[in-house]
């Protein structure tokens, strides 16, 4: 295994209802090559933008928050475009919490399956959310997935359907320096981030 790396991150947050079940702490992952037409957060495809985090360093911020949420939720941009970190840092945090992972991925379960490192991947993840976005399809606001095309996969016994029913659909959190967090599974009416979003937090994405 790596012993260090880095992932290209756009933010992070501690303590989220509205991107799986129960609270979670959350990663949005910078950079996306699909560019799917009606991108919940564009802002997060250049592969420019965002910051370089070790993974050591994030582990160690989920691990010291892990009696706070029961998961991590891993979003985008595209987390595979980025698997070999993505599996030093899951690693990490299946080896020392009891923590779920809930990760988002444009590509299919059968895409993900025939990639180099994809089974590692998966075997980290107790559920998959898979496909690319259709806006043609979308789901009505708050239902998941956001489009009918894509599919919740259980990859463990961790959760039920029904733990996905509910949700709430939608946060907002003004962050320390006064900046506006949104975050949360909007279906057909919300905007996504915009490109000006930084780093530090502005409009904060649905996913996709």
């Amino acid at each position: 295994m790596i012993r260090n790396s880095k992932l290209h991150v756009h933010h992070m947050i501690f303590s989220s209802r509205s991107n799986g079940p129960g609270k979670r702490a959350v990663i949005w992952l910078q950079g996306c090559s699909l560019r799917c037409p009606g991108c919940f957060n564009p802002g997060l495809q250049n592969p420019e933008g965002g910051l370089d985090m070790e993974t050591s360093a994030m582990a160690d911020q989920l691990i010291a928050h892990r009696k706070d949420v029961e998961g991590i939720t891993v979003s985008g941009g595209e987390p595979v475009e980025q698997i070999e970190p993505l599996i030093h840092l899951l690693s990490i945090i299946k080896e020392k919490t009891n923590l779920s992972v809930l990760l988002f991925s444009g590509k299919t379960l059968a895409q993900i399956q025939v990639l180099k490192n994809g089974p590692e991947l998966l075997s980290l993840t107790d559920v998959l959310v898979d496909g690319t976005y259709d806006e043609n399809l979308a789901n009505p606001q708050g239902v998941w997935p956001a489009s009918t095309n894509q599919r919740i996969i259980l990859l463990t016994s961790r959760y039920l359907e029904s733990d996905f029913e509910g949700i709430p659909s939608q946060e907002i959190f003004i962050g320390p320096t006064g900046e506006i967090i949104e975050t949360g599974l909007y279906g057909s009416e919300e905007r996504g981030l915009s490109e000006n979003s930084s780093p530090s937090g502005r409009d904060w994405g649905r996913e996709r």
